[in-house]
């Protein structure tokens, strides 16, 4: 019995270490509700707020997760979280063909140190989905952040995704299918 505790404590620490080694680089990060916050934080100009917004809408016209159907986005985001795209719209008529995507609930934004942008800032749109209001998440549904403001986030937060090139689909129990296509734009 002694034993089998020392094996099981020494395979966690080693768990632990190889855990720690894989770690993401962070950077450091802003993440903003709107403009307007990104303005009245005072870390930028009403510019580059703008400019910085521009690109994560940008990036959130591209690259957001889509659905056939309201209903499913609805199921995914939340009621009324979630708007049309890609078709013409008019007043109560919201068939036509497009798809939904869930709204932008913010944006991170951060400064790009590499060799390939030559530097600069760079931006990313985040959702809020309704199995989990309380968390901010990338294109790809992944965790980023609870809160807005000032923090340090993996890199792979504040980078673009890849560009979607289907619509997303609920099948039985919640299974989806996507395809992605070329990186960038």
């Amino acid at each position: 019995m002694k034993r089998s505790y020392t094996v099981s404590l020494t395979l966690m620490s080693a768990g632990a270490v190889l855990l720690q080694a894989c770690d993401q680089p962070q950077v450091e990060a802003n993440v903003y509700r709107d403009i307007r916050q990104c303005i009245d934080s005072g870390q930028l100009s009403e510019e580059q707020c703008m400019e910085l917004h521009r690109a994560a809408l940008d990036e959130h016209l591209k690259n957001a997760p889509r659905f056939r159907s309201k209903e499913e986005c609805y199921a995914e985001y939340g009621y009324e979280k979630c708007e049309q795209q890609g078709a013409q719209q008019s007043a109560g008529n919201n068939s036509g063909g497009g798809f939904w995507t869930p709204l932008l609930m913010g944006f991170v934004a951060s400064r790009v140190l590499d060799s390939v942008t030559g530097g600069g800032r760079s931006a990313a749109p985040l959702y809020r989905t309704s199995r989990d209001p309380n968390t901010l998440r990338n294109a790809k549904n992944y965790p980023v952040t609870r809160d807005y403001g000032r923090s340090k986030l993996p890199t792979w937060a504040t980078q673009p995704t890849r560009s979607r090139t289907t619509v997303l689909s609920r099948g039985g129990f919640g299974g989806r299918s996507s395809g992605w296509g070329r990186w960038g734009g």
